[in-house]
Formats: C-alpha cells, structure tokens, sequence
C-alpha cells in the first residue's frame, strides 16, 4: 500500500530543509524536522497544552547551533540515517493503523522509538503528560484540519477500494442475465443479491466479474470493472463529525468522474445498523441512500435474508432502490458441477489425488450432516477439510472413508459407515445395550433397528433418525436405556423433564419468548440447544405430564424435523433422535393382572390407556410405541446383580473386597422386587439396608489396610464381619 504525507508534513519537511541549509549543515536530521513542526501554530500550541513548547524549542536550538558547518560555496544537502529510519517508522505505523496516509501524529510517534535521539530528548524532557496523551493533542489537530484535503484527487477514493476477483463460475446464466439487466437500466440499477449463508453470493459477482473481464456484456457496458468497497477502510479514523461524509463525498465523486467503475459490498451488514447512530451521525448505507435515489452510481451487494429484513425493518426507503436477485441453494448435481470444476486446484494444492465418486459423495454427505450453511459452500468446505485431513495423516490420495473422517471432525460426532471400528460399533450395538438393560429386548431390538436403518440411509432424509414414545411401568429402565443410548452413539444427551411444561404459558420456554416479552433475546431453551447440539438424543421425560401444546408442537418435529424459534430461525431436527417416556395409565396397571391367569402385562394395558392420553396425529407420526415389559424375578436379579457389582468396584478404590452370602443375596433380592416400583425399589433397598453397615465398617472398624466385608442375614436384617486381607 503506497503511504502519502500530508501538507503539514510537506509543509514541514521543506521548512526543516531550509533551516539546515541556512545553517550550513551537512545532513538534514530529526531535530530540523522537530523545529521545523514547532513553527507550525496548532502543533505549537498542542506541545504548549503538554508544557513542552518552550523548553523543547531551547533543547533543540542549542543542539543544532552545535552541529558542524559547511565551508563556504555549494554542497548537496543529504538526509541523515536517522532521518530516513524516523520516516520508515512512521510509514509503518501508517501502514499498520490501515491508513494511506503517514499522519503528524505518525511522525510523532516516531520521534519517540528513535534511539540516541536529541529529538526525542527534547520531546521527552519536560512533558507534564503521557506520551500517549501528547499524541492524543496531534491526532485532535489532524482532524479539525482535515488531512485528507492534500491527497491527490484519485487517491482520495480509489484508497477505498480493491479489484474484485474474477472467476469463472458453474451455472448462475439466468442470474447473469439479469444482473446485466439491471445494471443498465436508467433507474433502480443497483443489485442486492440475497441467498442463505454459503449459496455463492460471493462466487456469483466474481463470475460477474469474470463476464466484464471476458467483455460478454451489452454495449452499453464495455469497459466497465467491478471494484469492491472496504467499509472497514472508509470508517477508520473517521472519528469526528463530517469525516465519513466527506469520504462518502470523495467516492461518489470519484465513481462519476471515472463513470466506468460498479461498487460492490461484499456483506450488507458491513455498512452499518441501517439507522442513525446514537450521536447522530449516519452510516454508511444512510449516507449513499441520496445517490442511489438519482442512479449517480451502480452498487451491487450481498446479503443474507436476516440482512435485508433488519434492513427492511430500520429503512425501508434504501431497501426499495434496488433489485433484488436471489439465489437459490443448487441442486446436488450442480454442486457436483462446481466441486469437479475445482477438483483440480484441490489436487494441485495439496499433491494428492481424490478418488473417483468423492465429489458426489461429499455433496450428499454434507447435505445430510452440516446444517448451518447452504452448498455448494458446506460441500467444498468438507472436500477442502478432507484434502487438508490426507495431506496431515500422509494418506495418498482422499477417499471416501477421508472424508467421512473430516466431516466427524467438523460436526463433532460420527456420521460414517466406511470405518471398520464404527462398523463394529454399530454391528453390536444392539448386544451391548442388552447387556446394560436387562430384560427389555424387544424395547432394545426396536430402537436400535430404527438407528441403523438411518445409518443405512434408508429412511426418510427430511425426518429424525427416530422418534419413539417409550411406554411401561416405572423402574424398568425407559430414561437408563436413552442414557446408555447416547453412550453407545457418542452423542450428547439432552433431558427435558416435561413436568416443567404443564402450563400452557410454557410452550414460550421451548421456542422463545413471543417479541416485547421478557426473554425475547435469550431464544428458546429446545431450540437453541439443538441449534448448539444438531447431533444428540432428546429425552422428553414423561411427556404426558407436558401441556396438549406442547403436543402440537412436537407434530412438525416429527414430521418435517424442523421448528421455528421465536425469531423465525429454522432449527433442524433430522440429526436427533427424540425419545418420550409416558408414564401414562400407571393407575390402570393393575387390569394386567385381574382374572384367573395374567395374560396381559402392565406395559401393555399402559399403552392401550395412551391411546387416551394422545391424540391419533400425535400417535401416527412417531416411529414406534415402544412398550417396556414389566419387572420380573429374572429381571430384578440381574439388576441386583449389576447394583452390587458397581458397588464392589466403588469399594475396589478402598482396597475392601465384598463378599454376600446367598442367603443375604436372597433376602435382598426379596426385599428389592417390586413389579410397581421397579429398579429403584432394589437401589433403595441397597442404599438404606447394605451401604449403612460398609459406611460404619470403612469409617470406624479396627482396619489397617484393606478388608473383605461379609454380609450375612439375619432374623431382623443383615449383619456384617470384617476379615483382614
């Protein structure tokens, strides 16, 4: 970026030149330059404010009478090193504030890094403030002064603007077509382009760019180029009032001098809130509105729905000046398009090879998994994610299994079938549940069918990967099986206990606050923790304590997997899997049993009372009613058995061994079933009767290390006898 001085630092480099040589010195050095801006009136007076003026001023004039003089007769004034090292720091400075323009407070700031300095000395000694808030004095000048007024007239708006890229882009013709359209009409000719984020709003004005460079564009608009605006340049250093629109001055004129350049925004938020600021002044957007009113100029700009509604809502009028041409998401086959157009560069980048099949299988696959961005972005994220995740793990070239493993990575979960290890996973998962809850096979084989079968790709891609209402008597294990789910899929889960939702106001919790009601901007605790979570179980607990909107509500979710916030924000379900636990007709658990033999479980007359509690629309669009069976004596002991063995590895870290004789496992195996209370009848039975007596044991017994604790039965309960290991 090339740096300009202003007239002051002009003004004062030539005052500086002519007192060395009035003087008769060899080189031209700091301390002329530091004199020479004292004889400037608002720089004195700034240096005045700090109580340096006078003493800097003595400092100076008694180190250049000491400087040694040239004889008499003519000699080539030349700048000193030290010199030439102060104006490299300042052009630095200006160049890593994002000015073009080396600034006197830029100069300044350079007197104080210069090493060994006279000049620095004299800034130094005697300064009643910080050096920052001397600089502070310099830059309050510079802006009542307007620094900018010296530039050349074509820096003063091309400094503002770089050229646009231009690339060839795949589809986008009718688009094209239509933009030219719009940019040469005499009025309205300015182009909002709008799409959801990743559609290639970018990507279409560089193949825009690409059709002016190529010169396929009408007549009447030969020779035109497309130069995209920094808003970030124009707002910096724009500190006072009058700043940016004099800037927004300079480059509506220089835009009409040149009459052959369209000013493109990369994103409509850029240019600012769209609105009067709190202290008055305008943004960018408020400030061009009155050229694009007359067509003085041709803007074209990007912007995402949310872009243009804030818009719409804040300054309607600015909205109703340009044509809007909006780009919709490809299709799979055009994104496959565009992917094998830059499979090249990908290749040529990262010396490796993609296999054949890859391109394709990346589109669907990140179609189906990454939920926040439109193609062909997201697609060629995760092409570029997998060539980078090949070239690091020194694969030979990327394929399908790579990119599987790169989109794992970049949604936190796994969503591929070609590793072997996952393959595994999935192939036993179904065992492995069964092995943690006991007694529920038919539940387990339910659920896990209905996951593989998403896994397979084989249900519906615009629906959960399942949604289940689990049914049965408590205790048997409906929320441990979602937990020990969630486990074996490596995914998070989520619980929401549905007895919190009992009031119709509380649908609001789920989705957000309606606008102008308290908690309007937190959004909605179901929506925003799928939006942080897409990939995870929902545990809806007891869902029929929930209130009947909340049914409703959950009607889109299992049938499209999708609900809107209180904002309008899609929120995608199709990567969870939503479990609801009833336990609905408990109280009529008891018909399973009336009559000379039990033919009818619990589970089962409980879920012929859900017929009741939900509607049939609710009932048809879940996967399955899964219904739970009821506890039993097989039962209840495996998971006595599973409760003693947690508690002797707990135990384990104390070094003491438990031993339960049969006679006791038997008693409290009695004590523990209960086909009404279920599981939580044995753990109470364990907490209250078995872990009092280890507690008093571990705490109190004459033990060095370690022990083996025996529990026995007796009359009235059970007994305990230590052995030393």
């Amino acid at each position: 970026m090339a740096i300009h001085d202003t007239e002051k630092i002009t003004v004062a480099i030539s005052l500086a030149s002519s007192m060395a040589l009035s003087r008769r010195n060899e080189f031209l050095t700091p301390e002329h330059l530091l004199a020479a801006f004292l004889k400037d009136d608002d720089i004195r007076a700034a240096a005045d404010a700090c109580g340096v003026a006078d003493h800097m001023e003595s400092l100076l004039n008694q180190y250049l009478d000491q400087l040694e003089q040239m004889p008499d007769g003519n000699f080539e004034l030349n700048a000193s090193s030290q010199l030439q090292e102060l104006i490299a720091i300042a052009e630095n400075a200006a160049r890593g504030s994002g000015s073009p323009i080396m600034k006197t407070h830029h100069v300044m700031y350079a007197f104080f890094q210069l090493e060994d300095s006279h000049a620095r000395y004299a800034l130094e000694d005697g300064l009643e403030v910080t050096v920052p808030a001397f600089l502070n004095e310099i830059v309050k000048i510079e802006s009542e002064d307007g620094i900018e007024e010296g530039l050349p007239a074509e820096i003063k708006w091309t400094r503002f603007f770089r050229e646009c890229v231009a690339e060839d882009i795949v589809g986008r013709e009718n688009e094209t077509r239509e933009a030219l359209r719009i940019l040469c009409r005499k009025r309205k000719n300015n182009i909002l382009i709008v799409g959801g984020r990743g559609v290639g709003k970018t990507a279409f004005v560089h193949g825009l760019a690409k059709t002016f460079q190529n010169g396929d564009v009408p007549a009447k608009l030969k020779d035109f180029t497309i130069k995209e605006l920094m808003p970030n340049m124009v707002l910096s250093g724009a500190q006072y009032r009058g700043d940016l629109e004099g800037r927004i001055e300079d480059i509506v004129k220089g835009l009409a001098e040149d009459g052959k350049t369209i000013m493109y925004v990369d994103e409509l938020r850029s240019l600012g809130g769209y609105s009067k600021t709190d202290d008055g002044m305008k943004d960018i957007i408020g400030l061009l509105t009155p050229y694009l009113k007359d067509s003085s100029l041709k803007l074209i700009i990007g912007a995402t729905y949310e872009d243009v509604k804030r818009l719409q809502a804040n300054d309607s009028n600015a909205l109703d000046l340009f044509r809007k041409i909006e780009l919709e998401e490809p299709s799979e086959a055009e994104t496959g398009k565009i992917l094998e157009n830059i499979m090249n560069s990908l290749c040529e980048h990262y010396g490796i090879g993609y296999d054949e099949g890859t391109a394709s299988y990346a589109v669907g696959m990140s179609r189906r998994y990454i939920l926040d961005r439109c193609l062909p972005d997201k697609a060629i994220d995760l092409l570029d994610e997998a060539g980078a995740y090949a070239m690091t793990a020194k694969e030979g070239k990327v394929t399908k299994r790579i990119i599987g493993k790169a989109l794992a990575d970049i949604c936190k979960t796994d969503v591929q079938a070609y590793d072997e290890d996952v393959k595994d996973d999935l192939y036993h998962m179904e065992e492995r549940l069964k092995g943690r809850i006991y007694g529920q096979d038919e539940a387990i084989r339910t659920v896990t069918e209905a996951i593989l079968m998403s896994k397979a790709g084989l249900t519906d891609a615009g629906k959960t990967i399942g949604s289940f209402l689990f049914v049965g008597p408590t205790g048997v294990g409906k929320t441990e099986l979602s937990k020990v789910l969630a486990q074996q899929l490596h995914v998070p889960l989520h619980r929401f206990d549905m007895s919190e939702y009992s009031e119709k106001h509380s649908v609001a919790k789920l989705i957000g606050s309606p606008a102008g009601y308290v908690g309007y901007d937190d959004g909605g605790i179901l929506t925003e923790t799928i939006r942080k979570n897409p990939y995870c179980i929902l545990l809806l607990d007891e869902i029929e304590k929930a209130h009947e909107d909340i049914y409703n509500l959950l009607l889109q979710v299992m049938d499209y997997a999708v609900i809107s916030d209180n904002k309008g924000r899609k929120v995608d379900f199709r990567n969870v899997v939503i479990i609801m636990t009833s336990n609905a007709g408990a109280r009529y658990a008891h018909q399973a049993s009336i009559g000379f033999e039990r033919k009818v479980s619990a589970g089962t007359a409980m879920a012929k009372e859900v017929k009741k509690v939900f509607a049939p629309e609710f009932l048809n669009r879940l996967s399955s009613v899964v219904v739970f069976n009821d506890m039993d004596e097989k039962m209840a002991g495996m998971i006595l058995d599973d409760k003693i063995n947690g508690l002797k590895q707990r135990l384990d870290s104390r070094n003491v061994s438990l031993v339960i004789e049969p006679e006791a496992y038997s008693k409290l195996l009695k004590e523990g079933f209960s086909p009404e209370y279920g599981a939580r009848e044995i753990e109470r039975v364990l907490n209250s009767r078995l872990t009092p007596m280890l507690m008093r044991e571990i705490l109190f017994g004459n033990h060095k290390e370690g022990f083996t604790a025996i529990i026995t039965a007796t009359e009235d309960g059970y007994d305990i006898r230590s052995e030393q290991k």
